[in-house]
């Protein structure tokens, strides 16, 4: 036994030694500029203080139109070793206070692979692997400019700081994948699901950010904050996730995910509170052809608050599904359509406040490349909502409705 750790630690370090480390070179360096043209009807959004369900104001009866830079990414990443690599990533998002914040940073252990199994290892702050949309640069979509509102909720609220192992083998044409991971700082997941509910939007949360919550009850109005402070431990408690992965096919890929924040609902600083969050995702891939691609998550779990196990301040439940259908058009173009559902339920007293929600958006996109380092997408959206705490928190009407069309220029290097 001793002969053969001796073994593979002299076969890790003489792998790990073969390259040169390459830490400022022009490869080690990435950047992306989002700019946005859009028109909107309906209500404020959320981010300006009310409870609009997109990240742009609307403008009532009329579409109000609008420009701006939506977000200003750079990204550091080393080659540290041969199989030791590191991610830094600066964000600045006009949604965010005081930006520019820390996105993304953590080292990635991938040793090349010496068989069919194949493993890696980061530490570090960054999203667990739950979102099947987000896979381009800073976390972005692919071929719509919003994700889903599954994918808009991650990216708000469940970015974590820990540890993470996935080991992967394959079978033949078959693969199968097991991913754990253990972290903290994630005991404010759950707050803008249960105060705000769900929407789709591109914010991201980021180290120093922080989003202002929608109008709450008279009564939560008192006793929490009207600011979210993401990223936040209160408790010291560790949480986990654990990803199962199955690559059926090339055409085809199944997986599964459950995540506990295992956050302390009593726990308490400065009218911030600690939120137990837990829930489990379902998600597939499939490829009926070389040019057509479809994906599905669904996501179902429960966020709790408040001093008194028998009676939670917030008891909320939620859940939320979308299917995806992209189809390229000749070599670059691509068309997409996407369908989503969504809910919150309220398992609390009235009195402290109302959370329940149902509603569904209908989104559709076109992608054209323009060059290596430039993309433009136009995306129509609709989004339909019904929530009570509208009408009891603002005396606005409970269900609202609103339409967002725009066009996003993405500009990387």
């Amino acid at each position: 036994m001793f002969r053969l750790l001796l073994l593979a630690g002299v076969l890790l370090w003489a792998d790990t030694a073969r390259a040169e480390p390459d830490l400022l070179s022009p490869e080690s360096f990435a950047g992306l500029l989002d700019l946005r043209l859009a028109a909107a009807d309906g209500e404020p959004s959320w981010l300006s203080g009310g409870f609009g369900k997109t990240d742009f104001d609307g403008g009532g009866d009329r579409l109000a139109g609008q420009g701006r830079v939506e977000e200003a990414d750079l990204a550091w990443k080393p080659q540290l070793a041969w199989n030791l690599s590191a991610v830094v990533e600066a964000e600045l998002q006009p949604e965010h206070e005081n930006g520019p914040h820390l996105g993304e940073a953590f080292l990635l252990y991938k040793p090349t692979p010496r068989s069919d199994t194949r493993y890696q290892v980061r530490v570090g702050l960054f999203y667990p692997p739950i979102s099947l949309e987000n896979g381009g640069p800073f976390w972005t979509t692919a071929n719509t400019i919003t994700p889903s509102a599954i994918n808009s909720w991650v990216g708000e609220e469940v970015k974590v700081a820990g540890a993470e192992a996935s080991v992967r083998h394959a079978f033949g044409d078959q693969e199968l994948g097991l991913t754990g991971g253990v972290f903290g700082f994630d005991d404010n997941a759950g707050e803008l699901m249960a105060l705000r509910g769900w929407s789709l939007d591109n914010v991201r949360e980021s180290v120093g950010g922080g989003f202002r919550l929608p109008p709450v009850s008279d009564f939560l109005e008192y006793v929490q904050s009207q600011h979210e402070a993401p990223l936040t431990e209160f408790d010291g408690r560790v949480g986990g996730y654990v990803r199962l992965d199955w690559r059926a096919s090339d055409r085809l890929s199944l997986n599964a995910f459950g995540y506990e924040n295992n956050a302390d609902p009593t726990s308490n600083y400065d009218g911030q509170w600690g939120w137990r969050t837990r829930f489990v995702e379902a998600g597939a891939r499939f490829d009926p052809d070389e040019r057509t691609e479809v994906l599905g998550q669904a996501l179902m779990g429960q966020t709790e608050m408040g001093p008194v196990d028998s009676d939670r301040w917030v008891d909320a439940g939620f859940s939320a599904a979308y299917v995806l259908v992209s189809h390229r058009l000749g070599d670059r173009d691509a068309v997409t359509g996407r369908f989503d559902v969504f809910e919150t339920k309220d398992w609390a007293d009235a009195y402290y406040g109302l959370t329940e929600e149902h509603g569904w958006a209908l989104t559709a996109d076109y992608m054209r490349p323009l060059s290596k380092h430039a993309t433009v997408l136009v995306e129509a959206l609709h989004f339909w909502s019904d929530r009570p705490a509208r009408e009891q928190n603002a005396g606005d009407a409970a269900t609202q409705a609103q339409t967002v069309m725009q066009a996003a220029l993405r500009l990387s290097f």
